[in-house]
């Protein structure tokens, strides 16, 4: 007879969990003062650079094209790149997400990279395309 009512509350415990489901993730339930701690998604959004902050996109095509080992003088005219949005990964760093279009590629191409330095004096450390 255990048997039977364990599996009684599991199903009634995955039906409340499916009625629930949809209000959990709702941005208007409250769920107290450390709900903000819960997500760490949070920080995320509020760490977002502005434009100030992070590289220009000049200064984003020279450094691809540096640590790539790229010929700008050759390539670079019909190159561009530009910085869609960065977050802070630290005192001195931060990560950017770029948008490459490169002239002897077809297309667009999306590039993470990772730059150290302060503002106006970035310098990309990793790059890798997605």
């Amino acid at each position: 007879m255990s048997g039977r009512s364990f599996l009684l509350g599991i199903a009634i415990g995955i039906l409340i969990g499916i009625y629930a489901a949809p209000w959990v993730g709702r941005q208007s339930i409250d769920l107290g003062e450390g709900s903000n701690v819960a997500s760490p998604l949070n920080g995320l959004r509020e760490s977002a650079l502005d434009a100030a902050l992070r590289p220009s996109d000049e200064n984003a095509k020279g450094e691809l094209f540096r640590l790539s080992n790229w010929d700008i003088s050759m390539h670079g005219t019909g190159s561009t790149v530009t910085v869609k949005r960065c977050i802070s990964l630290g005192k001195d760093s931060i990560a950017c997400e770029l948008l490459a279009h490169l002239g002897w590629v077809d297309g667009e191409k999306l590039v993470e990279a990772v730059f150290e330095g302060k503002p106006g004096t970035w310098r990309m450390v990793a790059a890798r395309a997605r």
